[in-house]
């Protein structure tokens, strides 16, 4: 999604985006186990106030998973807003290069552009992959698996406690 400065013939904007499954793939591509489940959409305004740009923005979608209990597909819902402050670059502070800073929390929310336009995609690629939760479950009922032999316990009971009597049964009477 690009803005460019000269399209503010009023003070807010209002775009509205999909991404296509290709490009959500290719922003979940360092996480093995994630793709797309469809679009993302994406809602944006764009308020300018000299040259200060407020974008806020409501992310919505899909996306498949892996669950983190017993390694199944976990769709995951996102739904997520993003209020990021755009200013100038001539605006930003320089630090020198050893020189320790303390960031305010709204410090975190403030990017600098160069030019006459912003290109938001990168963001949309962070608040998706910060969308993802850390611990991604396929149902809240999810059994896991067995820590003994891996069974999937949502598919059905493990018998590898019976296994495990049996083997011992046998060594016993072996011995």
């Amino acid at each position: 999604m690009e803005i460019r400065l000269e399209d503010f013939t009023s003070s807010v904007i209002r775009k509205v985006e999909d991404y296509m499954p290709e490009t959500v793939d290719f922003w979940l591509r360092e996480y093995e186990g994630f793709k797309s489940s469809g679009n993302i959409h994406i809602d944006a305004s764009f308020s300018k106030s000299n040259a200060q740009i407020l974008m806020q923005a409501k992310m919505t979608g899909h996306i498949i998973g892996v669950c983190s209990r017993c390694l199944e597909d976990a769709n995951i819902d996102v739904d997520t807003d993003l209020t990021i402050m755009f200013l100038p670059a001539s605006t930003e502070r320089k630090y020198k290069e050893d020189e320790e800073v303390e960031l305010t929390s709204d410090e975190l929310d403030i990017e600098y552009y160069k030019g006459n336009k912003i290109n938001a995609d990168y963001l949309f690629r962070e608040g998706l992959l910060l969308a993802i939760p850390f611990s991604p479950l396929c149902n809240d009922e999810c059994k896991g698996l067995c820590p003994n032999c891996g069974c999937n316990l949502n598919r059905g009971e493990c018998h590898c406690g019976e296994k495990k009597q049996i083997f011992n049964s046998i060594k016993i009477n072996l011995f």
